[in-house]
């Protein structure tokens, strides 16, 4: 399917390939937001329909998402603060246990490095040289004090994609949970919360979701919501908040409960309408059409020369690319002048690793590989 500017305005102003950065706006998502804006200048919060809408959000999401329904959805800034989250309502003891990577973005590492302050003892599993990492090097990692496993469902500076099930089944075997970081993959492709037994999901919406910065959100799985209490409280925390003025609290039922003030809603309206589009395309057929144009991409980089290092394949691969350049170009001139030299051509895209980054969307058009990859014959 071909998708044009009206939906995807990009599409007149660049070849954009750092959907893994920060994707643009389509144009739903602007909408939305510029609605709330303009309501809010004139009306304030008075005849607004914001609660209704963000109550949308969070079905909406539990769809993308896999999950039972809106009540396991809280909605966060990024994806740090939902891991945070995470990390401070966990009743953590001296000798608990938890299993990480060396290849997790800050957010999903010193996250939980961090509490080796409070006693826990942390392995941390190292990923192959070629990227991967192998779902039996965590398995052996996992043992009978593991408390949780933090895991990212595809990796920043490789596109590897753990299998999630598999990780599931070992650490609950042991009677620990599953945090997944899957700010690289949710609005790429189809994510079953609820079939691969997740525990607890974070992800942020201003990459594959197409939403804005500042949005995102945070699954946990509803019979542990009540067994945990919040890090951050506050009135939207609470039953009835505004009547807690005193001596009780009631902590609502729900993934709400994470939620402990004012949500940032501009933010969130912009969300509502990424994701209502990417569920109106369906994930499959957004997982689909990347794939198409990801493989388009890889085929087109090799026949110039340059070397794929992301894993390829069928169960491992995601929308994200990072490859090695040329050889005649890296000889001839850096990789940061390539990358500057690739943006003064409307051509975007990132450094991870000594390697050029590219990730592409669903929407891209072939056209546009075409033009990355003219640009790194020149």
């Amino acid at each position: 399917m071909t998708y044009t500017s009206d939906l995807f305005p990009v599409l007149d102003e660049m070849a954009f390939f750092n959907h893994a950065g920060v994707s643009p706006l389509p144009r739903p998502a602007a909408d939305a937001v510029r609605a709330y804006v303009e309501h809010a200048t004139r009306r304030g919060y008075v005849g607004s329909n914001w609660q209704e809408e963000t109550e949308a959000l969070r079905a909406d999401a539990a769809k993308l998402l896999g999950a039972r329904g809106g009540h396991e959805i809280g909605l966060v800034p990024n994806t740090a603060t939902g891991l945070s989250i995470i990390a401070g309502s966990l009743p953590w003891q001296p000798g608990d246990h938890l299993v990480v990577t060396d290849a997790e973005y800050p957010s999903n590492r010193h996250t939980w490095t961090a509490l080796g302050d409070k006693g826990v003892e942390i392995d941390i599993v190292a990923a192959q040289p070629d990227g991967r990492i192998p779902t039996e090097d965590v398995v052996a990692a996992i043992g009978e004090r593991t408390r949780l496993l933090a895991i990212s469902h595809v990796q920043w500076g490789s596109g590897f994609r753990s299998p999630l099930r598999p990780l599931a089944d070992a650490v609950h075997a042991q009677g620990g949970l599953m945090v997944v970081d899957a700010i690289q993959s949710a609005g790429a492709m189809p994510i079953d919360v609820v079939g691969d037994d997740i525990d607890f999901l974070a992800a942020g919406g201003h990459k594959w979701m197409l939403g804005p910065t500042g949005s995102g959100l945070l699954y946990v799985r509803e019979n542990l919501i009540e067994e945990l209490v919040p890090p951050l409280l506050g009135a939207s925390s609470m039953v009835d908040g505004l009547e807690h003025g005193g001596e009780s609290i009631l902590l609502k039922p729900d993934a709400s409960r994470f939620e402990p003030g004012a949500s940032p809603t501009a933010t969130l309206m912009g969300l509502r309408g990424a994701i209502a589009l990417l569920l109106e395309v369906g994930l499959e057929t957004v997982w689909s059409q990347l794939s198409d144009i990801s493989d388009l991409l890889c085929d087109r980089l090799e026949s110039i020369g340059c070397n794929v290092f992301s894993p390829r394949g069928a169960a491992e691969r995601s929308g994200i690319i990072c490859f090695d350049r040329p050889p005649a170009l890296a000889e001839r001139e850096s990789i940061e002048e390539t990358w500057e030299r690739l943006g003064e051509q409307n051509i975007s895209t990132a450094i991870r690793f000594g390697r050029l980054r590219a990730s592409p969307h669903f929407y891209t058009p072939p056209e546009h590989v075409e033009q990355l990859v003219a640009a790194l014959q020149s």
